[in-house]
């Protein structure tokens, strides 16, 4: 008798857990529905010109800011396009759009409550970029609520590229500021001598022989690296073969943008040593950095194509694959 029971016991709780695995293997998945199944283009604009107005509204005072920085500030001035990339990459991925659920799903009201929650600690706490990084929660809140959780995980490529629309921290800027200007007077002192120059570095002063050569905080990279890390972040959002190749572009960009603004100073101390006026100076700092963006967009896309030559992704064949290739 005691050895019986305990195999009953077995036997029911096995049972049961076969009733529960095939009630869950039964139930129906959640159906998705396409974006045009919920009325036509004139209603969503109906819906969503009103809620864009508001959130505008509401955000009017940060996005003064954030234009002020765009407008004034050459380190940003590239905001201006990012939403409009944003959609392209949107457009990019719309093959793969997953579908919109039925109804609400109220999990999204969280980011928007995160949102919220972080416009205020800007407000106490007077961070201004907090209430800029407010943005991304709440375009992924209303994404998440209106559309579904999977419709929102499909456009966080895009919504993460807003990021490089918002100014960074005042703090982290100039850290990071600082960081690069050493790193590029070091890197560019060494060209110097490689080239026979007579070139010592001070800090952020290189010597060339009797001429001085300040690296400002104007001259950090700081412009080319914003750049170029919005770039390799478009990118590699745009990849579709592998995982591999969008780390290899991220990585590419720190040394990338130390690199470009290195060449820069280093070019600069040698056209100084050929020019001596000062408007003439003047116009080579900054035409050296207006032409070194595209040298650092160049440079990159060199990158990626040499990659995806070196790199591909091997391809998994099967039995019926090879079949289905002999006839």
């Amino acid at each position: 008798m005691g050895s019986t029971r305990p195999s009953k016991r077995r036997r029911s709780s096995t049972h049961r857990i076969n009733l529960q695995e095939s009630s869950s293997a039964s139930r129906p998945a959640e159906k998705l529905l396409p974006l045009a199944a919920f009325g036509t283009t004139a209603s969503w604009l109906a819906i969503g010109v009103p809620v864009l107005l508001v959130a505008i509204y509401a955000y009017w005072p940060t996005l003064v800011w954030m234009e002020d920085a765009w407008r004034n500030e050459p380190d940003y001035s590239h905001g201006y396009v990012v939403p409009f990339l944003a959609l392209m990459l949107l457009s990019h991925r719309s093959d793969s759009f997953p579908g919109v659920r039925a109804g609400a799903s109220y999990g999204g009201v969280w980011l928007v409550a995160l949102a919220v929650a972080m416009r205020f600690a800007s407000r106490l706490l007077y961070m201004d970029f907090l209430d800029g990084y407010s943005l991304l929660p709440l375009v992924a809140g209303c994404v998440w609520t209106l559309l579904g959780p999977l419709a929102m995980m499909w456009s966080l490529p895009a919504i993460g590229f807003l990021f490089f629309m918002i100014p960074l921290p005042y703090q982290a800027e100039s850290l990071l500021s600082w960081k690069l200007q050493g790193i590029s007077t070091s890197l560019s002192t060494t060209m110097l001598r490689v080239l026979g120059q007579p070139a010592v570095s001070e800090g952020h002063v290189i010597w060339i022989g009797d001429q001085r050569l300040l690296v400002e905080q104007a001259c950090s990279g700081m412009r080319i690296f914003i750049g170029v890390a919005a770039l390799a972040y478009f990118w590699a959002a745009m990849v579709t073969r592998s995982w591999v190749d969008r780390v290899v572009l991220l990585l590419a960009v720190v040394p990338l943008a130390v690199l470009v603004n290195s060449l820069r100073i280093t070019v600069v101390g040698l056209l100084y040593q050929i020019v001596s006026g000062t408007n003439y100076r003047h116009a080579i700092h900054d035409w050296s950095g207006y032409l070194m963006i595209p040298v650092a967009f160049t440079l990159l896309w060199a990158i990626k194509k040499y990659w995806e030559h070196l790199y591909r992704p091997v391809e998994h064949l099967t039995a019926r694959d090879f079949v289905h290739r002999a006839t």
